[in-house]
């Protein structure tokens, strides 16, 4: 019988190479697998795409050594229907229908609509069909859906959902769930995915729950790797920390961006559609494909709320600042320019957010 480890991809900041030896070293001090139990690999790679040389790199980077110990590797396809089999109602990679063992190592953080990160979506969302990834996807339109809450959230609730009908098909599910906070780890903790996430909540909300005093004039975010890869991973900085702006006010986005917009859907709805009824409009016409939420929220953000919005890159071409909606600037000093000129001479008040992929700022 196998035992199943199931990882995250490169999107995640988790420390899986620890995980991977910390088992490994677990493993030896009990005299190994036995006969019985082959050791495999599963990468929840979601819906992300990788070439293989980025495979390689990741695999190199959490194995090295060990690599031989694994039977076997694989990267899940969401796309791929050979490797796809039905468990319940939902579509995972094959591995997940085999009811075994499966230990997921993931790293919690907040999610900007399905309230928290961790090993619950490496397990589930990480290696769904992209029907029902993007089905679970589509709720984040609802109510509930938003950084740090789990009650009531339509996004979190379908996770849960989907661990059941894999528990109920046989699978023994244990996860790992780490705490990173700069690249240091401050908290790991083992159990059933979901009743660690609870557990871990206080720690999550003590590093990365921010709040200011009132809503400001000006919001800064700032995203670092690996969210800072593209503008339609970027945004969750926005997100994260647009509760702390004004109607009216201006938010600015500092995120490299080498891999340019990202996502074509998104950046295809946000052309089509300008304001935020006719994004709604538009995804009852056409359905809900993935991505779609977050054009959703940006306009959301523009129309609705009238914020006016900024980012700092070299890897978006300024040429699609119309499309998008959001000044673009190649260095900081034009995007100050640009705030003042805005704002006006009177006095203003803002906040700078570091780490804004994941630090969630409210408002008291």
């Amino acid at each position: 019988m196998p035992l199943t480890v199931v990882v995250n991809d490169t999107h995640r900041n988790t420390d899986t190479r620890s995980f991977i030896m910390a088992l490994v070293e677990a493993l030896d001090a009990e005299g190994g697998l036995g006969d019985e139990l082959r050791l495999r690999l599963l990468v929840a790679a979601g819906s992300h795409r990788s070439t293989p040389e980025e495979r390689r790199r990741h695999e190199e980077t959490l194995l090295g050594a060990e690599r031989r110990r694994f039977a076997e590797i694989e990267w899940h396809d969401a796309r791929d229907e050979r490797r796809l089999k039905s468990v319940g109602s939902y579509r995972f990679h094959h591995w997940m229908a085999e009811a075994g063992f499966y230990l997921a190592c993931g790293s919690v953080e907040p999610h900007y609509f399905a309230g928290l990160t961790g090993s619950h979506k490496t397990l589930t969302v990480g290696v769904m069909s992209i029907g029902d990834l993007t089905a679970n996807h589509e709720t984040a339109l609802g109510d509930g859906a938003m950084p740090l809450n789990l009650s009531g959230n339509p996004v979190h609730e379908g996770v849960a959902a989907a661990l059941v009908e894999l528990e109920a098909s046989g699978a023994r599910l244990l996860a790992c769930n780490q705490i990173l906070v700069s690249g240091r780890l401050v908290d790991c903790r083992a159990g059933h995915p979901i009743d660690l996430l609870q557990q871990c909540l206080p720690t999550i909300e003590r590093h990365y729950a921010r709040r200011c005093s009132g809503q400001k004039d000006l919001v800064i975010a700032r995203v670092g790797p690996p969210l800072n890869r593209d503008f339609y991973q970027a945004h969750k900085g926005i997100m994260n920390t647009e509760r702390a702006v004004r109607d009216g006010g201006l938010m600015i986005l500092e995120a490299a961006c080498p891999l340019g917009v990202g996502l074509s859907r998104w950046l295809e709805l946000l052309k089509e559609a300008r304001t935020h009824a006719d994004t709604l409009t538009t995804i009852r016409r056409q359905g809900y494909r993935l991505g779609d939420h977050k054009a959703v929220a940006a306009r959301r953000l523009q129309d609705l709320r009238q914020v006016r919005l900024a980012l700092v890159t070299d890897g978006v071409d300024p040429e699609l600042a119309e499309a998008i909606g959001v000044a673009i600037f190649r260095n900081r000093r034009d995007a100050a320019a640009w705030a003042t000129d805005a704002l006006g001479p009177q006095d203003q008040t803002g906040v700078l957010v570091e780490d804004a992929g994941c630090t969630v700022v409210g408002v008291d």
